[in-house]
C-alpha cells in the first residue's frame, strides 16, 4: 500500500511491546478452536480452508532479528499462530522484506532482517500443525527508497536493465519457492505492489519458472489505487489487492455508509460478485480521519478504536456481499506478543487488544457458508 510514498510493511515502529512467550493469548471458550494433545499443544482451526470456502486470513509481518535463537523464534511463532486461530481465522499470510539499493537498481537481495528459509520454516511448521492455510509473500522494503526520495516507493522502482532485475529477483525467490514446496504452502505471492513493472512480459517467464519449483498457487497483489482501473493481466493463478480505498466520509460515518463506499470503490473495477478476488491487505489505523486516508498511520496522535472497528466491519460486510475469495487483516507483528500489547500505546495500525479484534472474530465466525 502507499503511505505518503512508503509502505506500512517497510517501516516497523519502535513501539513493539516486549514479547512474553510464557503468556499465550487466551482462547475464547465460544470461539470453537480445538486443542491438540501432547507437548506444545495449541488450538487448531475450527473451520479449515478447503476449495470453495473463503480464506479468512491474517497478515503476519516478519522483520527478522537474526540474533534471536531458534527457541525464541519457535515460541513467538507458536504464540502468533495460537492468536490467529483464536481470531477464528483459517488462513495465515506471512509477509517478509527483501531489498533493493535504489529506485534504479538492477538487483534485489535479502538483508539482515529478511528471514532465512530455515527460520521461516519454523513459523510455517507451527501454522501447519494448527491447520492454517499458508501464503508466503515477499515484499520489497522501501526504506532505502524513501530515504533518497520521499516520493519513491516499491511501486515506482525504475531498473535500467529489466532483464537483470528479473534475473536477480528470480535468484532471490528460488529458495523460498523451494521452501514453499517442502512445507505445503498453499500460495506464493510472487509480486506485491510493483506497479511500475506490471505488464512487463518477463512476469510470464518468472511465473513459469516458479511453477517448476512450486506446485501450489501463485499470486500477485495490486496496490489499491492501480487495481480499480488497470487493464494489466498478471500471469498468476490468483489476483488480489492491498485494499485501502480513500472514502470522503467523516469519522462519524456508519458501517452502512462505509460499506457503500467500499462497494463504490470496487464497482470501478467490476460490479456484482467477484468470487475469484482476494483482499490481501485490509487494515486502517485506529486514529481520526482514517476513512479519507486509511493507508496513512500517524502513530503520534490519539487512538480512536471506534473508527478502526467500523472500517473493519464495513470491509467484511462488502466482502461477504460480493462473495469474495477472502480477505487478510493487516497486520500482526511477528515480534509483538498479542496477549501483552497495550492498545493505547501500540502502533495505530495494530488491531490487537482493540475493538477491531472482536470485529475480526465476528466477521470470520459469520462468514462460514460454503459457496
Amino acid at each position: 500500500m502507499t503511505i505518503a510514498g512508503t509502505g506500512c510493511a517497510a517501516a516497523p515502529q519502535d513501539r513493539t511491546p516486549a514479547f512474553h512467550p510464557a503468556a499465550p493469548p487466551p482462547v475464547t471458550a465460544t470461539a470453537g478452536p480445538q486443542t491438540r494433545a501432547g507437548a506444545g499443544a495449541g488450538p487448531t482451526v475450527a473451520y479449515p480452508w478447503q476449495p470453495g470456502r473463503p480464506e479468512l486470513g491474517v497478515q503476519v509481518y516478519w522483520d527478522d532479528n537474526p540474533d534471536e535463537p531458534v527457541e525464541l523464534v519457535r515460541a513467538k511463532a507458536r504464540q502468533i499462530v495460537d492468536y490467529v486461530v483464536d481470531l477464528e481465522a483459517n488462513a495465515l499470510c506471512v509477509s517478509f522484506p527483501f531489498f533493493t539499493d535504489t529506485a534504479r537498481s538492477n538487483a534485489v537481495h535479502g538483508g539482515r532482517t529478511t528471514p532465512t528459509p530455515e527460520r521461516l520454516g519454523i513459523l510455517l511448521d507451527e501454522a501447519r500443525r494448527s491447520g492454517l492455510r499458508v501464503t508466503l509473500r515477499p515484499t520489497l522494503d522501501e526504506r532505502t527508497l524513501t530515504a533518497a526520495n520521499p516520493l519513491d516507493w516499491r511501486g515506482t522502482i525504475r531498473p535500467g536493465d529489466r532483464d537483470a532485475w528479473f534475473a536477480s529477483y528470480r535468484r532471490f525467490l528460488t529458495p523460498y519457492l523451494a521452501l514453499a514446496a517442502r512445507t505445503g504452502v498453499a500460495t506464493v505471492v510472487i509480486g506485491t505492489e510493483l506497479s511500475s513493472l506490471e505488464g512487463d512480459p518477463r512476469w510470464a517467464e518468472l511465473a513459469a519458472y516458479a511453477r517448476t519449483l512450486f506446485g501450489g498457487e501463485t499470486g500477485y497483489a495490486f496496490n489499491w489505487d492501480v487495481f480499480v482501473h488497470t487493464a494489466v493481466r498478471m500471469p498468476v493463478d490468483r489476483v488480489g489487492v492491498d485494499a485501502y480505498p480513500e472514502l470522503p466520509l467523516s469519522d462519524d460515518a456508519s458501517v452502512a455508509e462505509l460499506a457503500a463506499g467500499w462497494h463504490s470503490w470496487l464497482d470501478r473495477r467490476a460490479r456484482g460478485q467477484m468470487p475469484s478476488l482476494l483482499l490481501y491487505e485490509v487494515g486502517a489505523p485506529a486514529q481520526d480521519g482514517i476513512y479519507r486516508h486509511p493507508a496513512n498511520p500517524n502513530n503520534g496522535g490519539p487512538v480512536n478504536e471506534v473508527v478502526q472497528q467500523r472500517w473493519f466491519a464495513a470491509a467484511c460486510q462488502m466482502a461477504r456481499e460480493r462473495s469474495l475469495a477472502g480477505l487478510y487483516w493487516w497486520r500482526v507483528d511477528f515480534h509483538a506478543g498479542p496477549a501483552t500489547v497495550d492498545p493505547l500505546r501500540d502502533r495505530h495500525e495494530s488491531f490487537a487488544g482493540r475493538a477491531a479484534e472482536q470485529t475480526i472474530r465476528d466477521c470470520f465466525s459469520g462468514w462460514r457458508a460454503v459457496r
